[in-house]
């Protein structure tokens, strides 16, 4: 099930036009940096050149037009107080913005949504139910999606 669902997520991914797996690089302790001026442009220059020319570089999801990496304050965040560094943020929404690029080519066959409903229906039901067996899904995909066989629900 790994291996098909990985190709088929692949495959949306491509038609996105976002290579898979979309990777964030992210660069913590930032505040750490202060002291060395230089420091995070020689870190940055390091880590294009290291990934030049290579499979993984078209992974890269880019934070900026120039900055291939997120850099993170960590002494800035604060849940308690709601103060998040702003490259936190700007995470977040590229986060998003490929999950929503990624979302619009991503096709789901009608009766797969009845078993995705389910599926959310019983993990509101029970939140600390973390996981769940091959056979107890296709199980639940045979009686409310209409799925019949093993390589169908595969």
């Amino acid at each position: 099930i790994m291996e098909a669902d990985h190709s088929r997520r692949i495959m949306i991914f491509e038609e996105a036009g976002i290579a898979s797996p979309a990777m964030f690089l992210i660069g913590t302790h930032l505040d750490k940096l202060r002291d060395h001026p230089g420091m995070l442009e020689s870190q940055e220059e390091f880590m294009k050149k290291k990934l030049e020319g290579t499979v993984l570089s078209e992974h890269v999801i880019w934070a900026s037009k120039d900055r291939m990496c997120f850099y993170v304050d960590n002494t800035v965040t604060d849940p308690d107080s709601g103060t998040v560094d702003p490259q936190v943020h700007l995470l977040r929404k590229k986060t998003k913005e490929v999950a929503r690029e990624v979302a619009q080519h991503h096709k789901l066959p009608i009766p797969w949504l009845k078993f995705d409903q389910e599926v959310r229906e019983i993990k509101e039901k029970d939140p600390t139910k973390k996981i769940a067996t091959v056979e107890e899904l296709q199980q639940l995909a045979m009686k409310t999606a209409g799925i019949k066989s093993k390589e169908e629900f595969q």
